[in-house]
């Protein structure tokens, strides 16, 4: 039997390669893509736009409060606030605190300044007043450190004891003076004023009008011998100066212009 030879026509379809993209795939991942990236932008504009906005706000927050505070007695508080309101106008961030302390700290009675802000709107200034402990010739005044501030004479400082000395000399004056006057306090003695000349000699007048001639040299000791001399010859007796530039002894001067050498022997002056 003859077979017969059948050939059938089949309409077949073709499947795409495995890993292949179709046109329409990969549209919307591009569209996908350009969507994510504007979003990014437009995100990121908005936050920039939001950090200026911000920022510049920040930058312009103005000072609302200013407050001055210290235990001050010479220190006119309205004066300062008037003094510092035009360097309170950059704002509160652009306001340089070290510059207010330099401002404040170069006027009279002023001794230190402490600055801080206070967010949002705040800043606020602690005064700490000079402490004159001695007058410096008719100038001014010397602070516990011997810091010289110029101020104008009050009645209420007249019993400091007055410094004077020739330019330079002002720290070291006070240091000896303070030495001095501790010395002398056992005996109840208070010095009234200390000159330093040009010679570097040094001369104490004390409150009850008695002066010292320390001379430059050997201070301690010269003052140490006065002690010594003031308890056993001098406390007794109307003297009106006491000159100690000895090796050893001194030249005492009385009230009745008499004058006593007390001189066991007798050195170079200094």
């Amino acid at each position: 039997m003859a077979s017969a030879n059948r050939t059938h026509s089949k309409n077949t379809r073709r499947r795409p390669a495995v890993g292949a993209t179709s046109p329409s795939a990969t549209t919307t991942s591009l569209l996908r893509k350009w969507v994510n990236r504007a979003v990014l932008s437009v995100g990121a504009g908005l936050v920039t736009a939001g950090l200026y906005t911000g920022g510049t706000a920040l930058w312009s927050q103005q000072v609302e409060t200013l407050s001055v505070m210290g235990e001050v007695r010479h220190i006119d508080i309205n004066a300062i606030e008037t003094r510092l309101a035009p360097r309170l106008s950059a704002g509160f961030l652009a306001t340089d605190l070290s510059d207010l302390r330099s401002e404040l700290e170069s006027l009279p009675w002023v001794y230190k300044v402490n600055t801080r802000k206070r967010w949002p709107s705040k800043i606020e200034v602690n005064l700490v007043e000079q402490r004159p402990l001695a007058r410096w010739g008719e100038a001014g005044y010397l602070n516990h450190e011997g810091q010289f501030f110029a101020a104008k004479h009050y009645p209420l400082y007249e019993a400091l004891p007055k410094l004077e000395g020739p330019d330079g000399s002002k720290a070291s004056l006070m240091r000896r003076y303070q030495t001095l006057a501790s010395m002398l306090e056992p005996e109840h003695l208070v010095i009234r004023s200390l000159s330093l000349d040009e010679l570097g000699q040094v001369s104490v007048l004390l409150d009850n009008g008695l002066v010292l001639q320390l001379g430059s040299v050997e201070m301690l000791q010269r003052i140490t011998r006065f002690r010594q001399l003031w308890r056993q010859e001098l406390m007794a007796q109307t003297v009106t100066k006491v000159d100690l530039r000895y090796e050893h002894g001194a030249a005492v001067t009385f009230g009745t212009s008499r004058l006593a050498m007390q001189v066991s022997r007798i050195g170079g002056e200094g």
